[in-house]
């Protein structure tokens, strides 16, 4: 019986039903479409940040002066090796180029390394297999920013920064002596660089050639990492002081402290700082992000459940005498209740299954005309919009609900 009177109810006022549908659909689709994105956009906005800077500054610890090159591979093996994006060592000294004193630093341009095959056990007991792989890494990864009016040079070759280049007066093709103490080393310019930043006033060499330069074989003396990392929370812990099922809850979370402990842990004589103005900025602009998404969810559900109010108590308004006659038959508050109740549930089932459709698409649109990648669809994203379009819609028929309850059967059926 109840269920005949459901489905009545829907037929007879199919028009009432579809703009509250309506409502909700529009809610459920600006909810699913923003929850996908927030969810599936930060790893890429991450990633897109991180080509504005690295994030982590690795430096010989106090009892070293430099830092082994050949140990670096093993930020590769990591437990948060995969968020580990790039890195990139200098060796840097000041050398006698022209009788002006002008620091010469080596870096890796574009190097492919390769990372061993290892084994390995990590909090937890978890234990990982991984096969050898070779790993793209260099400013050409982590600082894609750099510009070079010419060629990237190759062995015996260097850019030369922008204000460098104008003090020494040398243009691509040029050739130079570089003096570091009593050796001398010819370099031919393959390009001007402009970055911006320190190097702009700087000659820049692969690391081989400043290596050998030096007479530093093997060593580096900083390693700028650029990761991808999780913001940290705004209550500063020491991880010293967790107990263990919190620590191990922190070292296995992508905080920028956790990865430059993983790195210590597993370069020798290395010493990781966070690049601070990168990192912080980088967390806070993650979080506006995603509190503007739920801003703006929260905005369209609220919408969403005043247009299922103002439908459902047009609704009740048109049903009084319906109502009335079936509380002189003996129907109570909790029968009546449950029957509108009931109504909001299938219009909130209804029309968030469709809002969680069109949000999907609309989620990889706006992926793609506003962010340049695809988003891809979020269960957890649709599941959390279905909930909220059942719960508006309840919660925006609860004032009709209460009216249709306080409804004086004498009253309407007299025609008052």
């Amino acid at each position: 019986m109840f269920f005949r009177l459901l489905l009545k109810a829907i037929q007879r006022r199919k028009l009432r039903i579809a703009l509250a549908v309506l409502a909700v659909i529009m809610g459920a689709s600006i909810a699913s479409t923003l929850l996908t994105i927030s969810f599936d956009i930060n790893d890429k906005m991450g990633r897109e940040l991180k080509s504005y800077g690295a994030n982590i500054l690795l430096l010989p610890s106090e009892d070293e002066k430099f830092i082994n090159e050949s140990e670096l591979y093993k930020m590769k093996t990591i437990f948060w090796r995969h968020n580990i994006i790039g890195y990139s060592p200098y060796l840097s000294d000041t050398v006698k180029i022209k009788n002006e004193e002008i620091v010469l630093s080596g870096t890796y341009l574009e190097e492919e390394i390769k990372v061993p095959g290892f084994k390995k056990t990590f909090i937890g007991e978890r234990k990982v297999e991984e096969k050898e792989a070779v790993f793209k890494t260099g400013v050409r990864t982590i600082a894609p920013w750099w510009r070079v009016d010419g060629e990237w040079p190759s062995q015996g070759e260097a850019l030369v920064g922008i204000s460098a280049a104008e003090k020494l007066g040398l243009k691509q093709g040029d050739l130079f002596n570089a003096g570091f103490g009593s050796d001398n080393t010819s370099f031919k310019v393959s390009g001007i660089l402009s970055t911006g930043g320190d190097e702009d006033g700087q000659v820049i060499v692969s690391l081989k050639d400043a290596q050998q330069f030096f007479g530093r074989q093997g060593m580096v003396d900083r390693v700028v990492v650029s990761a991808l990392t999780k913001p940290e929370p705004e209550k500063k812990t020491d991880p010293d002081k967790l107990p263990p099922e919190e620590y191990e809850t922190w070292y296995c979370t992508p905080y920028i402290s956790s990865i430059m402990l993983q790195i210590e842990e597993a370069v020798p004589g290395a010493s990781a700082k966070p690049i601070r103005q990168v990192a912080d900025n980088e967390g806070k602009l993650l979080k506006k992000f995603e509190g503007l998404m739920f801003l703006i969810t929260g905005i369209a559900m609220i919408s969403a459940s005043l247009g299922v109010s103002a439908a459902m108590t047009t609704s009740i308004f048109e049903r009084r005498k319906e109502i009335g006659l079936m509380k002189s038959i003996g129907a109570d508050g909790a029968q009546i209740s449950g029957l509108f109740f009931a109504e909001a549930l299938v219009i909130g089932v209804a029309g968030g299954a469709i809002g969680i459709l069109i949000g999907a698409v609309l989620a990889k649109l706006v992926g793609m005309w506003v962010f340049g990648v695809s988003i891809s669809p979020s269960l957890l994203a649709a599941l959390i919009s279905g909930i909220l379009s059942v719960v508006v819609a309840l919660l925006g028929s609860m004032m009709p609900v209460k009216r249709a309850v306080e409804i004086e059967p004498s009253i309407i059926l007299r025609g008052d």
